[in-house]
């Protein structure tokens, strides 16, 4: 899953959430709690009980008030990668193969998670198809890398269909206190309601980072000869050639593509296209330096 390759390149990364998180202990982002530290948020009123300590004394001398400096307090992320299982992950070649849409996704979040508990966060995984299923609790122990790995590199689920408002429900009802959640998905779930629960996610609290795993054969469709196409999730199947229908494809998928980047977006996710012919550490570098502009390229 993770490659020497892949580990060297992004371990110069920092994930950051964009929202106040909860720990345990001290960390590298911004808490909900205020606590002393260096970073200076507000002031507030004097209260019976307020650590003399905190007084500021200068803005005492300017006001006649007894003023209490606060500060933010800094804490460790709590990180849950959740990798897409159903069938319709399961295409472009072999498991293992680099542009295989489940390997693909199981590398950015391997990827993912060999950042984040190198900066010292928590990590847990969560697999899921039309349910939850495996899940691994996010802990910043040793071993918890090489723990998230083996249950990333498990193949997809070839007879499991999607259903992501059901999944993802259940998987949003075990989040836990306020963390950073990544979702690595195809997203082929045309039911209206299919991203609803990214929108608990952020109620919660959470800050969401979506990948939108597609295979440039389902962006593109350069077939030339005439073939059968099947449905992995379901017993459709067509007979057609594949130029004379091309244009036609592009649009619908074009709109796929448009209408689930605004689902995301609306639920306050940020979202990114993952073509499993772009290098994981390139898609990965662009999402976390904010470059993500487009939708597709």
């Amino acid at each position: 899953m993770l490659t020497e390759e892949v580990a060297r390149r992004v371990a110069s990364l920092r994930v950051h959430a964009r929202r106040a998180v909860e720990g345990l202990r001290s960390g590298i982002h911004r808490s909900p709690h205020r606590g002393a530290s260096v970073i200076f948020a507000e002031h507030r009123d004097y209260r019976p009980g307020d650590d003399l300590r905190l007084l500021d004394w200068r803005a005492y001398a300017r006001s006649d008030r007894h003023i209490i400096k606060r500060f933010e307090q800094e804490t460790h992320l709590r990180a849950q990668l959740w990798l897409d299982c159903s069938a319709s992950m399961d295409y472009g070649g072999e498991p293992g193969d680099p542009l295989h849409k489940h390997t693909h996704a199981a590398t950015l979040l391997a990827a993912m998670a060999f950042i984040l508990l190198g900066q010292g966060d928590a990590v847990g995984v969560v697999r899921f198809a039309d349910a939850m299923g495996e899940a691994l609790p996010a802990r910043a122990r040793p071993g918890q890398l090489e723990a998230a790995l083996g249950l990333l590199a498990q193949p997809a689920e070839r007879a499991a269909k999607t259903n992501l408002n059901t999944a993802l429900s259940a998987c949003a009802e075990r989040a836990g206190r306020r963390g950073l959640v990544v979702l690595a998905s195809d997203l082929l779930d045309l039911t209206p309601h299919a991203l609803e629960p990214l929108s608990l996610l952020r109620a919660a609290g959470h800050d969401v980072l979506v990948f939108h795993v597609l295979h440039p054969h389902e962006l593109e469709l350069p077939f030339d000869e005439r073939m059968r196409f099947i449905d992995p999730e379901g017993d459709g199947v067509l007979d057609t050639d594949p130029s004379a229908i091309r244009e036609a494809y592009k649009e619908q998928i074009t709109s796929l593509l448009v209408e689930s980047r605004r689902k995301c977006t609306a639920a306050g996710a940020r979202y990114a296209l993952a073509r499993t012919d772009t290098p994981v550490q390139q898609t990965i570098a662009e999402v976390l330096s904010g470059r993500v502009t487009r939708a597709w390229a």
